[in-house]
């Protein structure tokens, strides 16, 4: 038996999606005309936030690998119409949007860039750079967190940028590096640091392996954006945040849990959820 070729190992990286119009339909876009501006790509990005989840259910309660390759995100993401995470998601919505034809390409990033030694972790987060008018933006739709960004920011300026309501600034480091920084009430925060370089699709293969296997099998994770705010699951926790008010319910059975993944997160889930009160800590 022969040595698998390149194309049959890693073409399934490069497919176009099967069907736009469906995808369109899955983040409630279905017969929209997106223009390629920042509107219409904020547009996009709030709506996929709202409709598709960040979540790590396939690896916390079932174990099974993840892959981002085209035809499971179809599968997973439109099909099934679960979630996932940053590889997976930003992956598929990087697809989209070159299908809508928006000038874009792959960074990797680096999440919350120092800790207390200074040292910087390495790129384990996926983002999308999107060049328009002669001006790039970024845009995330695979970042888990209720304060993540819910339209994309423009790299080429650098006073404050209100991004829904949420006061962002950008400087330039060394390297041609972006770092973002995100203003809110308890001071500014840094969320990314990132090269503007593209990154080959391949070459996430690897800090996509680590996550799945180590990064996000702590706890379970889910996140979706609403309107006022998010709804979350953390661990056993049903977490709500609307308006600035966080309101924190407990969830303390697997199946409390599937039901609250199908009920309000919109998720087609059925086969048994592990239950945490059973499992031995991470």
């Amino acid at each position: 038996m022969g040595m698998m070729s390149y194309a049959d190992r890693y073409g399934k990286y490069f497919e176009a999606l099967p069907d736009v119009d469906a995808y369109m339909e899955r983040i409630g876009l279905e017969g929209k005309s997106i223009p390629l501006t920042k509107e219409g790509l904020d547009t996009m990005q709030f709506a996929h936030l709202r409709a598709v989840p960040f979540e790590n259910i396939d690896l916390w309660d079932y174990n099974k690998p993840v892959d981002y390759g085209v035809p499971e995100l179809w599968d997973k993401v439109i099909l099934r119409r679960r979630g996932g995470y940053c590889f997976e998601l930003n992956a598929l919505y990087m697809a989209l949007l070159q299908a809508l034809g928006f000038d874009c390409y792959a960074v990797g990033a680096r999440s919350v860039p120092y800790n207390d030694r200074g040292i910087e972790p390495p790129y384990m987060h996926r983002m999308t750079v999107v060049t328009m008018g002669g001006k790039r933006y970024v845009t995330d739709v695979g970042f888990g967190f209720t304060n993540s960004a819910r339209a994309s920011i423009c790299l080429d300026e650098y006073g404050e940028q209100d991004i829904r309501g949420t006061k962002h600034t950008v400087e330039d480091m060394q390297g041609n590096t972006k770092l973002v920084i995100r203003h809110g009430a308890e001071g500014p925060a840094h969320v990314f640091k990132f090269s503007m370089h593209p990154i080959p699709i391949l070459d996430f293969i690897g800090p996509n392996y680590y996550m799945s296997a180590i990064g996000f099998r702590n706890k379970r994770m889910v996140n979706l954006h609403t309107l006022e705010g998010a709804v979350t699951i953390d661990g056993a926790v049903l977490r709500e945040t609307a308006g600035g008010i966080v309101t924190e319910t407990p969830a303390a059975t697997a199946l409390e849990t599937l039901k609250i993944l199908n009920e309000r997160f919109g998720m087609v889930i059925r086969e048994p959820l592990r239950d945490e009160a059973e499992l031995p800590p991470a």
